[in-house]
C-alpha cells in the first residue's frame, strides 16, 4: 500500500518503539534471507516480482525494517500487495489494517512490518514464504536490479530484522534482476523434437514427466550447471524465466500426483 508522509511517521514510530529502537544490532547468526525475484518483460508490459523470506527461525520475526531499490527509468513499481506470510494472526498496529507498511518514491520501497503483540511470539512471522508482491510496469528496454537495501530512515544503517528477545539481526539479502526487452536467453524456442508441443517437466526430452526428471534437474541445481535448450525450456515449469528449486518442487509435487498439472 501507499501512505502519506502522516502515516509513514505514525507506523515508523510504532515499528522502532514496539521493535527496534531499544537493541543492539548483531551479527546475524541465523540463517535468514530476503530474497528478490526477477522477471523478464518487454517494454510495456506489467508484471510481478515476490520479495521473499527464508530461514524464518521456529520462534518468529517480530518486525523487519529495509527497502527495496530499482531502477525507476527502466520498470515502475504501481502498488505493492501483501503476501501470505505477512498476514499472521497478530492484532494490527493501531490505526492501520495491516501490520505491513510500505511507501513507494523514487525508484524505492520503503517496507515496515510490525508486530503489534511483542509478548506473543505466535502471532509473529512463522514461514517462510512472500513477505510482498511488487506490481510492475516494464517502461524500456533495459536491465535493473532489485536490490534489498538499509531503510530509508535518515538513521538506518543495515537491513533489520527483529527475532525473538527482540534482538536484531542482519540478515542475508538477495537481488533479483528484471531484464526488459523481451526474451534475451539464447535457447531457442520451443521446438520438440517428438512433433508435438513440447511437455513442461520433461527436463530430459524424452516425452515424459517422471522421477529422472527430478533427478535430472536436482544435480543441474547441486552441482551448478545450468540447463539449456529444450531441457532448459522444459524445466521452468513456473514461466518466470529462471531454474530454481520452485521449478524442482512443483514437479516433484507433478510426479507424486500431488497436483494434476504443470
Amino acid at each position: 500500500m501507499k501512505f502519506n508522509k502522516a502515516a509513514a511517521c505514525l507506523i515508523a514510530t510504532a515499528c522502532t518503539a514496539t521493535v527496534f529502537a531499544s537493541v543492539a544490532s548483531v551479527s546475524a547468526a541465523d540463517s535468514i534471507t530476503i530474497k528478490a525475484g526477477s522477471a523478464s518483460p518487454r517494454a510495456g508490459e506489467t508484471f510481478k516480482v515476490d520479495i521473499e523470506l527464508a530461514g524464518v527461525p521456529s520462534t518468529g520475526i517480530a518486525g523487519l525494517d529495509f527497502a527495496i531499490k530499482y531502477d525507476a527509468s527502466v520498470m515502475e513499481v504501481t502498488s505493492v500487495d501483501e503476501g501470505s506470510v505477512s498476514k499472521t494472526s497478530d492484532k494490527q498496529v493501531e490505526g492501520f489494517t495491516s501490520n505491513l507498511a510500505t511507501n513507494t518514491s523514487n525508484g524505492a520501497v520503503s517496507v515496515l512490518w510490525a508486530t503489534g503483540s511483542v509478548s506473543d511470539n505466535s502471532k509473529w512471522i512463522k514461514s517462510d514464504g512472500v513477505l510482498l508482491t511488487l506490481n510492475c510496469k516494464a517502461l524500456k528496454d533495459g536491465e535493473s536490479k532489485i536490490e534489498i537495501t538499509k531503510g530509508l530512515r535518515k538513521d538506518a544503517e543495515s537491513v533489520d530484522v527483529a527475532i525473538e528477545g527482540l534482538q536484531v539481526v542482519n540478515p542475508t539479502v538477495t537481488a533479483g534482476t528484471v531484464k526488459v526487452g523481451g526474451n534475451t536467453d539464447p535457447s531457442p524456442e520451443p521446438s520438440p523434437s517428438n512433433g508435438g508441443d513440447y511437455v513442461l517437466g520433461d527436463v530430459t526430452c524424452n516425452g515424459v514427466v517422471d522421477v529422472t526428471d527430478i533427478t535430472t534437474l536436482a544435480i543441474s541445481l547441486v552441482d551448478k550447471k545450468p540447463l539449456t535448450g529444450q531441457a532448459k525450456i522444459n524445466a521452468d515449469v513456473d514461466k518466470d524465466g529462471e531454474i530454481a528449486l520452485t521449478d524442482l518442487a512443483k514437479i516433484r509435487q507433478y510426479v507424486s500426483k500431488v497436483i494434476t498439472s504443470l
